[in-house]
């Protein structure tokens, strides 16, 4: 029985390969970063995505065109409007658009000083450091000098 053949040996056992380690979000670059980032809904929510890690305050920082585009895909939010319908001769009232889902803006509104309340009265008291400038009859500028 020496015709008879032994079957062939089993092929070797293929070592498995390690586990893939997991992908992080550290893992992504910059430019992947930089697109999740034109997704979120206002410049404050990006200013808090940036400064929750470095690497994301690099991909915010390192871009330029970025930041460009980010103010050209969300523009400043009307905060309000002044109304004078019922009486023309007394002080108009600020009436803010209705955002309650958005917490930036009813944070602006609720910090905002749209009467120019802290400026100083009269010209005796101005602080050298602000200036104001009347656009037109019923509108006005006020800013900060430089220094």
């Amino acid at each position: 029985m020496a015709s008879q053949q032994l079957p062939p040996p089993p092929p070797p056992l293929k070592k498995k390969s390690p586990p893939a380690a997991p992908t992080t979000i550290s893992d992504l670059g910059d430019d992947l970063l930089r697109e999740v980032f034109l997704h979120l809904p206002s410049l404050p929510s990006l200013v808090r995505a940036a400064l929750a890690c470095p690497a994301f305050l690099r991909a915010v920082r390192s871009s330029p065109a970025f930041r460009r585009r980010f103010r050209e895909l969300h523009p400043p939010p009307l905060l309000g409007v002044f109304l004078d319908i019922h009486d023309p001769s007394s002080i108009p009232v600020f009436v803010p658009t209705r955002r309650h889902s958005d917490r930036d803006h009813v944070a602006a509104i609720r910090g905002a000083d749209v009467f120019f309340t802290l400026l100083p009265e009269d010209d005796n008291d101005v602080d050298p450091q602000w200036s104001m400038e009347y656009l037109s009859n019923r509108a006005a500028a006020a800013y900060r000098r430089a220094r």
